[in-house]
């Protein structure tokens, strides 16, 4: 009897480590189907050791076309770059310098400037003007210089940019100090916001941060605002070659009216073409901001963008009474909801919904302008994408800094304090209306003790929840999820739910919901993402960098508490996307189930 009741015990226990093994296999292993890994955002893929660094904040030109940049950060440790002939070609400190150059008779020039926070960020500054062996020199016809090299010919070029009207590359007679003359510009007047407003064309600037020319009179221009981009043109001003990294602590998501055709970053829109290789499908079309006109849209004020806990990020877009909108969040989704509604590829600051008392992160500038104490609600009420102060409103004290979900009506789904902002339409001015009194409190699903992320499908009337986790502690961190719960008929009445844990463990950190299947990952995961049936939450494999994009190691964390988004083809085929600025770009992977 002992010996049959050891061997009971035991199959007893193999069959549940069997189970266990099964549903871990199921979670590790590669789903049904096919799925290929891609990228979009960076020239290079970061396999090989290559890739666009971060920003470029100075770039200088050797006579040999090869260009030089310096960055205050690289996430993957490239701060120094060295490119030519469209290639990266290596990573050493020459001491770059766009602020100063040396003129053919041995003078110094030097860009004065005055730094935004200079403890904070020593790359971000306001232009003073310009000197000569430290003599102030009067030019005419320029706003804000940026950056300053000496032509093959011998003359100044400085770089007209950041919020000025400009956005070009002057080039100045300085032969007489007494009165310079502009000889010539290269650039459309008005930068990014010329011809069709925000259309990517070779010429159209904007974030000069470095120029210069090569011995042939080639020119290179090297931008950077929240990402960089640096080109080379022949002297008559073709397009020879572009580099890029346009993306930094940020993920893409598909457009739902194109059906993933159309694929946006915070500042970024692209084109797909899904027929092309990895790396090839994605056309940069769009790029949003616009400094000149909207000098407080926080997409180009780095202290709120960098400094505010990369405090923009995770777009969403959304289309309500016809019209695309655009959503952001942040890294912690812990400081505020920016809305942005669009004109012709610009997106302008329509809506602000701050969630915290506190200051902006590492600063003691303030943001928005004429902001009241608190939390409050702001609206474009006057349409001229600006703070004024009678367009702030109260916020409801159920507010609580945390990530959130905009369903197709609208409404925004918080899961700190579990309530939903009801959309209340469109203003005058075609900005979407919050308010404090316009709130839903809902209810958990059975099972659940706390609300850390949340998705809700309006056709459906499905709601995806997930508890807050623990760090390593063992301490609440709304970095971390714990249990995800699928909630069917949620806003019918029923609160029954079915749960599962994340193949991420408690490093589990975001989620995604496309079609059938819920999508997670985690911070140490390095771009893998689990899969999980939406129907009964079992494991349905994962995904995995591949070497197309130099594998795993080559992969950083998940830095975002919204740091995936996905999106059902009307094909079948699942798009899904991940943040990943280890190397400066956003991960793709593409699956048929």
């Amino acid at each position: 009897m002992r010996r049959l009741s050891y061997v009971l015990v035991t199959l007893i226990f193999l069959s549940g480590f069997l189970c266990f093994l099964s549903a871990v296999l199921a979670q590790t292993s590669p789903p049904a189907g096919k799925y290929a890994v891609s990228w979009l955002g960076n020239t290079f893929s970061g396999a090989n050791e290559k890739w666009v660094q971060n920003f470029f904040i100075h770039m200088n030109t050797a006579p040999d076309g090869t260009c030089y940049t310096w960055s205050h950060w690289d996430e993957g440790g490239h701060r120094f770059g060295i490119y030519k002939d469209g290639k990266a070609i290596g990573n050493k400190d020459v001491k770059a310098n766009s602020l100063e150059a040396r003129d053919k008779s041995g003078r110094l020039w030097k860009i004065a400037v005055e730094y935004v926070d200079s403890k904070n960020q020593e790359w971000d500054f306001v232009p003073k003007g310009i000197t000569c062996d430290g003599k102030d020199i009067k030019f005419p016809g320029f706003f804000e210089p940026t950056a300053l090299a000496i032509s093959k010919d011998g003359e100044l070029m400085i770089a007209d940019s950041q919020t000025g009207p400009r956005q070009q590359v002057l080039f100045y007679d300085i032969s007489n100090l007494e009165n310079p003359k502009l000889v010539k510009t290269f650039g459309d007047y008005g930068g990014i916001a010329s011809g069709t407003p925000g259309e990517v064309k070779p010429t159209k600037f904007w974030g000069i941060r470095g120029i210069g020319t090569d011995r042939e009179g080639n020119i290179y221009v090297a931008q950077s605002e929240m990402g960089c981009v640096l080109r080379k043109f022949t002297p008559g001003g073709k397009l020879v070659w572009e580099l890029h990294d346009l993306f930094f602590v940020d993920v893409a998501c598909a457009d739902p009216a194109t059906d993933g055709r159309d694929v946006w970053g915070i500042q970024e829109h692209f084109v797909m073409d899904y027929s092309k290789p990895a790396g090839q499908g994605s056309r940069w079309v769009g790029y949003s901001l616009d400094r000149h006109k909207y000098p407080h849209d926080p997409r180009g004020l780095q202290f709120v963008k960098q400094q505010g806990e990369h405090g923009l990020t995770s777009p969403q877009i959304v289309y309500l009474d016809g019209k695309r909108f655009m959503f952001v969040g942040g890294m912690f989704a812990s400081n505020f909801i920016n809305i942005f509604r669009y004109e012709d590829e610009i997106a302008v600051p329509a809506g602000l919904i701050m969630q915290w008392r506190n200051g902006i992160f590492r600063t003691n500038l303030a943001w928005p302008p004429n902001r009241p104490k608190g939390i409050f609600i702001w609206r474009d009420s006057n349409g001229d994408g600006d703070y004024q102060a009678d367009e702030f409103f109260p916020n409801t004290p159920r507010v609580r800094p945390g990530p959130f979900w905009v369903d197709k009506k609208g409404n925004i789904w918080m899961p700190y304090g579990f309530f939903r902002y009801d959309f209340q339409g469109l203003d005058a001015k075609g900005n979407p209306i919050y308010a404090a009194d316009k709130v839903t409190p809902m209810q958990m699903p059975d099972g659940m003790s706390s609300v850390a992320r949340v998705w809700y499908d309006t056709d459906s009337d499905t709601l995806v929840a997930a508890e807050q986790g623990v760090d390593e502690r063992g301490h609440g961190d709304m970095r971390h999820i714990g249990r995800i719960f699928v909630c069917r008929k949620y806003l019918a009445g029923n609160r029954a739910a079915i749960s599962f844990i994340s193949g991420a463990g408690k490093e589990a950190a975001c989620i995604a919901v496309a079609g059938d299947y819920v999508f997670s990952g985690g911070w140490q995961q390095r771009g893998r993402i689990f899969i999980n049936r939406l129907s009964d939450g079992s494991p349905a494999g994962s995904f995995e960098p591949g070497p197309t994009v130099g594998g795993v190691e080559a992969t950083g964390w998940i830095d975002l508490l919204t740091g995936i988004t996905a999106h059902k083809r009307t094909d079948g085929e699942y798009l899904v996307f991940v943040e990943e600025d280890y190397r400066g770009k956003v991960l793709l992977y593409r699956w048929r189930p």
